[in-house]
């Protein structure tokens, strides 16, 4: 090969690295990725707009409700990571885990009735049915999810 063939050859392999490398900067930096979210495949129910204000399912007294449950959980979960564990110690934050659970149930279950009150018949018709419906699917995707993997395990055992 001659040097000027051996040169043009060179270019030709800098311009098409060059254009790789230039794409894939391009699709890095120029596509806008949402935010994603816990459950980013499902979309929010919006309540009816005259309900449609933070403080009509978020009040501060669920807001602290689930901070302590939160709270009980990170608790049980460093006391889990703990060398030796202490069996009464991890069943007494078992039990203040399930009664921040149960309380923090109770309180958004009366305001979801405190809420309901509020709607026409035909708004709750709509808003429930779409979160019933809702909540069905995530199950069944984690169902789905699930009987996945377990087939895949025992596929793999073999």
């Amino acid at each position: 090969m001659t040097k000027r063939t051996i040169v043009i050859l060179l270019f030709i392999s800098l311009a098409f690295n060059l254009a790789v490398l230039g794409s894939i900067l391009w699709l890095r930096f120029s596509r806008t990725c949402p935010a994603r979210a816990p459950h980013s495949r499902y979309q929010r129910i919006a309540l009816p707009s005259h309900l449609q204000d933070d403080q009509v399912m978020w009040n501060p007294e669920i807001r602290a409700l689930h901070q302590h449950f939160n709270e009980s959980k990170i608790e049980l979960m460093r006391e889990l990571a703990k060398d030796p564990i202490d069996e009464t110690n991890i069943t007494a934050i078992i039990d203040n885990s399930l009664a921040a659970q149960g309380s923090l149930e109770r309180a958004l279950a009366h305001r979801l009735l405190e809420i309901r009150k509020q709607m026409s018949a035909a708004e709750a018709q709509e808003y429930f049915s779409a979160r019933a419906d809702q909540m069905k699917q995530r199950s069944q995707a984690f169902k789905h999810k699930y009987n996945r993997r377990k087939d895949n395990e025992k596929d793999n055992r073999n």
